[in-house]
Protein backbone atom coordinates (compact mmCIF):
# COMPACT_ATOMS: atom_id res chain seq x y z
CA UNK A 1 0.00 0.00 0.00
CA UNK A 2 2.81 2.40 0.57
CA UNK A 3 4.83 1.75 -2.33
CA UNK A 4 1.52 2.11 -4.44
CA UNK A 5 0.94 5.74 -2.84
CA UNK A 6 4.25 6.61 -3.56
CA UNK A 7 4.11 5.91 -6.93
CA UNK A 8 0.67 7.49 -7.27
CA UNK A 9 2.25 10.70 -5.58
CA UNK A 10 5.44 10.62 -7.88
CA UNK A 11 3.23 10.00 -10.83
CA UNK A 12 0.70 13.10 -9.57
CA UNK A 13 4.44 15.63 -9.39
CA UNK A 14 5.54 14.19 -12.56
CA UNK A 15 2.03 15.58 -13.89
CA UNK A 16 2.20 18.75 -12.32
CA UNK A 17 5.44 19.81 -13.31
CA UNK A 18 4.30 18.44 -17.13
CA UNK A 19 1.69 20.62 -16.64
CA UNK A 20 3.59 23.65 -15.36
CA UNK A 21 6.05 23.47 -17.74
CA UNK A 22 3.36 23.37 -20.68
CA UNK A 23 2.06 26.52 -19.23
CA UNK A 24 5.37 27.84 -18.88
CA UNK A 25 6.27 26.94 -22.33
CA UNK A 26 3.09 28.51 -24.06
CA UNK A 27 3.29 32.04 -21.99
CA UNK A 28 7.01 32.65 -22.60
CA UNK A 29 5.95 32.20 -26.15
CA UNK A 30 2.96 34.50 -26.20
CA UNK A 31 4.83 36.93 -24.18
CA UNK A 32 7.96 36.54 -26.72
CA UNK A 33 5.81 37.07 -29.96
CA UNK A 34 3.62 40.03 -28.43
CA UNK A 35 5.55 41.87 -26.27
CA UNK A 36 9.70 40.98 -27.09
CA UNK A 37 10.17 40.26 -30.42
CA UNK A 38 8.24 43.90 -31.56
CA UNK A 39 10.35 45.60 -29.19
CA UNK A 40 13.38 44.02 -29.97
CA UNK A 41 12.28 45.01 -33.07
CA UNK A 42 11.88 48.65 -32.90
CA UNK A 43 14.48 49.22 -31.14
CA UNK A 44 16.61 47.81 -33.96
CA UNK A 45 14.56 50.39 -36.26
CA UNK A 46 15.22 52.91 -34.48
CA UNK A 47 19.38 52.08 -34.17
CA UNK A 48 19.38 52.12 -38.02
CA UNK A 49 17.59 55.31 -38.71
CA UNK A 50 20.49 56.60 -36.14
CA UNK A 51 23.34 55.11 -37.68
CA UNK A 52 21.70 56.05 -40.87
CA UNK A 53 18.66 58.68 -41.22
CA UNK A 54 18.11 58.36 -44.88
CA UNK A 55 17.65 54.47 -44.53
CA UNK A 56 13.93 55.19 -43.57
CA UNK A 57 13.09 55.47 -47.06
CA UNK A 58 14.01 52.46 -47.87
CA UNK A 59 12.48 50.69 -44.67
CA UNK A 60 9.62 52.39 -45.90
CA UNK A 61 9.64 50.70 -49.34
CA UNK A 62 9.95 47.71 -47.40
CA UNK A 63 6.80 47.62 -45.41
CA UNK A 64 5.43 48.84 -48.42
CA UNK A 65 6.83 45.79 -50.05
CA UNK A 66 5.80 43.34 -47.13
CA UNK A 67 2.12 44.72 -47.11
CA UNK A 68 1.66 43.71 -50.79
CA UNK A 69 2.65 40.34 -50.39
CA UNK A 70 1.18 39.71 -47.36
CA UNK A 71 -2.49 40.53 -49.40
CA UNK A 72 -0.73 38.62 -52.51
CA UNK A 73 -0.37 35.60 -50.31
CA UNK A 74 -3.84 35.71 -49.07
CA UNK A 75 -3.51 37.28 -45.66
CA UNK A 76 -3.07 34.95 -42.41
CA UNK A 77 -1.85 31.68 -42.01
CA UNK A 78 -4.38 28.87 -41.07
CA UNK A 79 -3.68 25.93 -39.97
CA UNK A 80 -2.83 22.85 -42.36
CA UNK A 81 -4.78 19.72 -42.92
CA UNK A 82 -2.87 17.83 -40.80
CA UNK A 83 -2.87 19.91 -37.69
CA UNK A 84 -6.78 19.75 -38.20
CA UNK A 85 -6.76 16.17 -37.75
CA UNK A 86 -4.52 16.35 -35.03
CA UNK A 87 -5.70 14.23 -32.03
CA UNK A 88 -4.90 14.10 -28.69
CA UNK A 89 -4.49 15.77 -25.75
CA UNK A 90 -1.21 17.98 -27.20
CA UNK A 91 -3.44 18.62 -30.13
CA UNK A 92 -6.46 19.52 -28.09
CA UNK A 93 -4.20 21.85 -26.29
CA UNK A 94 -2.60 23.55 -29.67
CA UNK A 95 -6.07 23.92 -30.76
CA UNK A 96 -7.62 25.18 -27.65
CA UNK A 97 -4.20 28.16 -27.68
CA UNK A 98 -4.47 28.66 -30.93
CA UNK A 99 -7.82 29.92 -30.57
CA UNK A 100 -7.35 32.29 -27.63
CA UNK A 101 -4.10 33.54 -29.20
CA UNK A 102 -6.10 34.86 -32.55
CA UNK A 103 -8.40 36.70 -30.77
CA UNK A 104 -5.29 37.99 -28.48
CA UNK A 105 -2.92 38.78 -31.95
CA UNK A 106 -5.65 40.88 -33.64
CA UNK A 107 -5.46 42.89 -30.40
CA UNK A 108 -2.22 43.32 -28.85
CA UNK A 109 -0.30 42.39 -31.82
CA UNK A 110 -1.68 45.24 -33.87
CA UNK A 111 -0.96 47.83 -30.90
CA UNK A 112 2.92 47.02 -31.33
CA UNK A 113 2.72 47.21 -35.03
CA UNK A 114 1.07 50.39 -34.82
CA UNK A 115 4.11 51.40 -33.06
CA UNK A 116 6.60 50.15 -35.02
CA UNK A 117 5.14 51.59 -38.22
CA UNK A 118 4.85 54.75 -36.82
CA UNK A 119 8.61 54.79 -36.09
CA UNK A 120 8.83 53.81 -39.68
CA UNK A 121 6.76 57.01 -40.75
CA UNK A 122 8.42 59.01 -38.44
CA UNK A 123 11.74 58.23 -39.74
CA UNK A 124 10.65 58.47 -43.36
CA UNK A 125 9.05 62.33 -42.36
CA UNK A 126 12.63 63.10 -41.18
CA UNK A 127 14.52 61.84 -44.13
CA UNK A 128 11.94 63.93 -46.38
CA UNK A 129 12.16 66.89 -44.47
CA UNK A 130 15.55 67.08 -43.71
CA UNK A 131 17.21 65.42 -46.75
CA UNK A 132 20.35 64.37 -47.40
CA UNK A 133 21.76 67.94 -46.29
CA UNK A 134 20.44 67.69 -42.72
CA UNK A 135 21.40 63.65 -41.70
CA UNK A 136 24.06 65.08 -39.79
CA UNK A 137 21.77 67.11 -37.32
CA UNK A 138 19.67 63.60 -36.94
CA UNK A 139 22.43 61.57 -36.62
CA UNK A 140 23.83 63.74 -33.92
CA UNK A 141 20.75 64.52 -31.87
CA UNK A 142 19.96 60.71 -32.09
CA UNK A 143 23.22 59.64 -30.52
CA UNK A 144 22.71 62.02 -27.67
CA UNK A 145 21.10 59.90 -24.76
CA UNK A 146 19.38 63.26 -23.42
CA UNK A 147 15.41 64.18 -24.46
CA UNK A 148 16.82 67.82 -25.72
CA UNK A 149 17.33 68.91 -29.80
CA UNK A 150 19.98 70.64 -30.48
CA UNK A 151 19.14 71.45 -34.63
CA UNK A 152 21.70 74.50 -34.85
CA UNK A 153 24.91 72.68 -35.08
CA UNK A 154 27.87 74.17 -36.99
CA UNK A 155 28.01 73.63 -40.97
CA UNK A 156 30.30 71.52 -43.23
CA UNK A 157 32.23 72.08 -45.91
CA UNK A 158 31.61 69.80 -48.69
CA UNK A 159 32.09 70.06 -52.95
CA UNK A 160 29.07 68.81 -54.94
CA UNK A 161 27.35 69.12 -58.27
CA UNK A 162 24.75 71.58 -57.36
CA UNK A 163 21.82 71.68 -60.15
CA UNK A 164 18.66 73.95 -60.38
CA UNK A 165 15.78 73.33 -62.49
CA UNK A 166 12.54 75.87 -63.12
CA UNK A 167 9.32 75.55 -64.39
CA UNK A 168 8.98 78.01 -67.07
CA UNK A 169 6.26 80.44 -67.74
CA UNK A 170 4.79 79.78 -64.24
CA UNK A 171 3.44 83.04 -63.20
CA UNK A 172 0.78 82.59 -65.79
CA UNK A 173 0.30 79.38 -65.37
CA UNK A 174 -0.25 79.93 -61.15
CA UNK A 175 -2.95 82.22 -62.24
CA UNK A 176 -4.52 80.01 -64.72
CA UNK A 177 -4.64 77.11 -62.50
CA UNK A 178 -5.80 78.71 -59.34
CA UNK A 179 -5.40 76.18 -56.63
CA UNK A 180 -4.82 73.30 -58.75
CA UNK A 181 -1.49 74.34 -59.25
CA UNK A 182 -0.11 72.77 -56.59
CA UNK A 183 -0.93 69.99 -58.34
CA UNK A 184 0.89 70.67 -61.16
CA UNK A 185 3.45 71.16 -58.99
CA UNK A 186 3.88 68.05 -57.66
CA UNK A 187 2.91 65.86 -60.62
CA UNK A 188 6.82 67.87 -62.02
CA UNK A 189 8.38 67.12 -58.59
CA UNK A 190 7.26 63.42 -59.13
CA UNK A 191 9.19 63.25 -62.21
CA UNK A 192 12.56 65.55 -61.25
CA UNK A 193 12.81 63.52 -58.04
CA UNK A 194 12.22 60.56 -59.09
CA UNK A 195 15.19 60.37 -62.25
CA UNK A 196 17.67 62.46 -59.97
CA UNK A 197 17.08 59.66 -57.34
CA UNK A 198 17.79 56.99 -59.67
CA UNK A 199 21.01 58.64 -60.37
CA UNK A 200 21.92 59.38 -57.60
CA UNK A 201 21.62 62.78 -56.99
CA UNK A 202 19.34 64.18 -53.70
CA UNK A 203 16.20 66.93 -54.28
CA UNK A 204 17.66 69.46 -51.53
CA UNK A 205 14.84 72.17 -51.99
CA UNK A 206 12.02 73.23 -53.40
CA UNK A 207 10.97 76.65 -54.01
CA UNK A 208 7.85 76.94 -55.93
CA UNK A 209 8.65 76.54 -59.38
CA UNK A 210 12.34 76.03 -58.89
CA UNK A 211 14.25 72.43 -57.86
CA UNK A 212 17.34 72.51 -56.21
CA UNK A 213 19.37 69.10 -56.80
CA UNK A 214 22.93 68.64 -55.45
CA UNK A 215 25.35 65.44 -56.19
CA UNK A 216 27.22 65.64 -52.96
CA UNK A 217 31.36 64.37 -53.50
CA UNK A 218 33.04 62.76 -50.47
CA UNK A 219 35.98 62.83 -49.74
CA UNK A 220 37.10 59.42 -50.44
CA UNK A 221 35.45 59.78 -53.79
CA UNK A 222 38.79 58.90 -56.40
CA UNK A 223 38.64 61.83 -59.59
CA UNK A 224 36.63 58.78 -61.52
CA UNK A 225 34.05 58.55 -59.16
CA UNK A 226 33.82 62.68 -59.65
CA UNK A 227 33.66 62.19 -63.23
CA UNK A 228 30.62 59.77 -62.85
CA UNK A 229 29.02 61.99 -60.86
CA UNK A 230 28.81 64.77 -62.76
CA UNK A 231 28.54 62.53 -66.10
CA UNK A 232 25.44 61.19 -64.30
CA UNK A 233 23.82 65.02 -63.36
CA UNK A 234 23.66 65.48 -67.11
CA UNK A 235 22.54 62.25 -68.02
CA UNK A 236 19.54 62.70 -65.27
CA UNK A 237 18.39 66.63 -66.82
CA UNK A 238 18.49 64.80 -69.95
CA UNK A 239 15.96 62.33 -68.64
CA UNK A 240 14.23 64.81 -66.30
CA UNK A 241 13.74 66.88 -70.26
CA UNK A 242 13.03 64.03 -71.89
CA UNK A 243 10.58 63.00 -69.43
CA UNK A 244 8.65 66.00 -69.33
CA UNK A 245 7.96 66.17 -73.43
CA UNK A 246 7.04 62.47 -72.77
CA UNK A 247 4.61 63.03 -69.97
CA UNK A 248 0.85 61.70 -70.35
CA UNK A 249 0.08 63.25 -67.12
CA UNK A 250 1.31 67.11 -68.27
CA UNK A 251 0.57 66.32 -72.17
CA UNK A 252 -3.35 67.53 -70.69
CA UNK A 253 -1.61 70.71 -69.90
CA UNK A 254 -1.03 71.06 -73.65
CA UNK A 255 -5.10 71.10 -74.16
CA UNK A 256 -5.56 73.45 -71.20
CA UNK A 257 -8.12 76.44 -73.16
CA UNK A 258 -6.96 78.73 -70.37
CA UNK A 259 -3.46 78.31 -70.92
CA UNK A 260 -3.85 78.13 -74.51
CA UNK A 261 -5.41 81.41 -74.37
CA UNK A 262 -3.03 82.80 -72.12
CA UNK A 263 0.30 81.32 -73.73
CA UNK A 264 -0.53 80.43 -77.35
CA UNK A 265 1.37 76.75 -77.93
CA UNK A 266 2.06 76.34 -74.54
CA UNK A 267 3.36 72.83 -72.86
CA UNK A 268 5.95 72.60 -70.27
CA UNK A 269 9.23 73.81 -70.72
CA UNK A 270 12.00 73.59 -68.39
CA UNK A 271 15.30 75.01 -67.97
CA UNK A 272 18.41 73.17 -66.19
CA UNK A 273 21.95 74.77 -64.88
CA UNK A 274 24.59 72.78 -63.44
CA UNK A 275 27.48 74.40 -61.79
CA UNK A 276 30.75 72.42 -59.59
CA UNK A 277 31.94 74.24 -56.11
CA UNK A 278 31.88 74.37 -52.95
CA UNK A 279 29.26 74.62 -50.05
CA UNK A 280 28.39 75.09 -46.44
CA UNK A 281 25.86 72.48 -45.44
CA UNK A 282 23.56 72.82 -42.24
CA UNK A 283 20.93 73.62 -40.88
CA UNK A 284 19.45 77.82 -41.66
CA UNK A 285 17.19 78.89 -39.21
CA UNK A 286 15.98 79.40 -35.54
CA UNK A 287 14.46 76.76 -32.92
CA UNK A 288 11.32 78.11 -34.22
CA UNK A 289 11.81 76.65 -37.82
CA UNK A 290 14.91 75.41 -39.55
CA UNK A 291 15.57 74.20 -43.45
CA UNK A 292 18.96 71.60 -44.15
CA UNK A 293 20.46 73.17 -46.55
CA UNK A 294 23.35 75.11 -49.18
CA UNK A 295 25.08 78.33 -48.51
CA UNK A 296 27.30 79.13 -51.21
CA UNK A 297 28.14 81.29 -54.08
CA UNK A 298 28.23 77.97 -56.33
CA UNK A 299 24.53 77.61 -55.05
CA UNK A 300 23.64 81.02 -56.82
CA UNK A 301 26.02 80.30 -59.59
CA UNK A 302 23.58 77.30 -60.84
CA UNK A 303 20.28 79.20 -60.23
CA UNK A 304 21.54 81.82 -61.85
CA UNK A 305 23.01 79.45 -65.16
CA UNK A 306 19.33 78.61 -65.17
CA UNK A 307 17.95 81.85 -65.61
CA UNK A 308 19.93 82.62 -68.51
CA UNK A 309 18.68 79.59 -70.47
CA UNK A 310 16.05 82.05 -71.31
CA UNK A 311 18.55 84.69 -72.60
CA UNK A 312 20.47 81.90 -74.59
CA UNK A 313 17.16 80.08 -75.38
CA UNK A 314 18.80 76.39 -75.01
CA UNK A 315 17.65 74.49 -72.31
CA UNK A 316 20.49 73.25 -70.44
CA UNK A 317 23.30 75.29 -69.18
CA UNK A 318 26.91 74.36 -67.38
CA UNK A 319 29.84 76.12 -65.82
CA UNK A 320 33.48 75.63 -67.16
CA UNK A 321 34.03 74.18 -63.17
CA UNK A 322 31.36 71.78 -63.90
CA UNK A 323 32.92 70.75 -67.28
CA UNK A 324 36.35 70.28 -65.70
CA UNK A 325 35.53 67.27 -63.51
CA UNK A 326 32.74 65.27 -66.37
CA UNK A 327 34.80 62.53 -68.36
CA UNK A 328 36.17 63.31 -72.03
CA UNK A 329 33.34 62.02 -73.46
CA UNK A 330 30.40 63.51 -71.57
CA UNK A 331 32.80 67.10 -71.88
CA UNK A 332 33.16 66.67 -76.03
CA UNK A 333 29.29 67.19 -75.88
CA UNK A 334 29.21 70.33 -74.30
CA UNK A 335 29.33 73.99 -76.46
CA UNK A 336 31.08 77.16 -75.44
CA UNK A 337 28.25 79.97 -76.25
CA UNK A 338 30.17 82.79 -73.89
CA UNK A 339 32.15 84.13 -71.36
CA UNK A 340 30.33 86.09 -68.54
CA UNK A 341 30.81 87.33 -65.01
CA UNK A 342 27.00 86.17 -63.49
CA UNK A 343 25.79 88.87 -60.43
CA UNK A 344 25.24 87.11 -57.26
CA UNK A 345 27.79 84.14 -58.88
CA UNK A 346 31.46 84.00 -59.28
CA UNK A 347 33.39 86.85 -58.64
CA UNK A 348 35.45 86.16 -61.99
CA UNK A 349 34.14 85.64 -65.44
CA UNK A 350 33.53 82.24 -66.69
CA UNK A 351 32.90 80.10 -69.96
CA UNK A 352 29.42 78.98 -70.21
CA UNK A 353 28.40 75.63 -72.40
CA UNK A 354 25.30 74.60 -73.67
CA UNK A 355 24.25 71.33 -73.73
CA UNK A 356 22.47 71.20 -76.81
CA UNK A 357 18.89 68.97 -76.29
CA UNK A 358 14.97 69.76 -77.29
CA UNK A 359 12.50 67.35 -75.57
CA UNK A 360 9.79 68.95 -77.97
CA UNK A 361 10.29 66.34 -81.45
CA UNK A 362 9.87 62.96 -78.80
CA UNK A 363 6.91 60.78 -78.96
CA UNK A 364 5.79 58.28 -76.83
CA UNK A 365 4.58 58.10 -73.43
CA UNK A 366 6.54 58.28 -69.88
CA UNK A 367 4.53 56.36 -67.30
CA UNK A 368 6.30 57.09 -64.22
CA UNK A 369 7.60 55.87 -61.43
CA UNK A 370 8.21 52.25 -60.58
CA UNK A 371 8.27 50.93 -56.83
CA UNK A 372 11.74 51.38 -56.49
CA UNK A 373 11.40 55.21 -57.76
CA UNK A 374 13.61 54.50 -61.46
CA UNK A 375 11.68 56.11 -64.36
CA UNK A 376 9.74 53.67 -67.28
CA UNK A 377 10.82 55.19 -70.59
Amino acid sequence: HLLRSSVYSMLQTVFICLILALGAMFFSRDANVLVLQPIERMIALVQKIRNNPLYAMKLGDESYRERAENAESGGDERPTGKDAQARGFMGLVRRLNLCCRQKVVKEQTMETKILENAIVKLGKLLALGFGEAGSEIIVKNMGDDTATVNAMIPGNKVDAVFGFCDIMHFTDTTEVLQDKVMVFVNQVAEIVHSIVDAWHGAANRNNGQAFLIVWRMREEFTEEVRAKMGDMSVVSFAQVLAAVNKSAVLKDYREHPALLARIPNYRVRMGFGLHYGWAIEGAIGSDFKIDASYLSPHVNMASRLEAATRHYQVAVLVSEPFVQICSSEVASTFRAIDQVTFKGGMSTPTRVFSVDLSGEGLKGKYIGSNASGRGQN
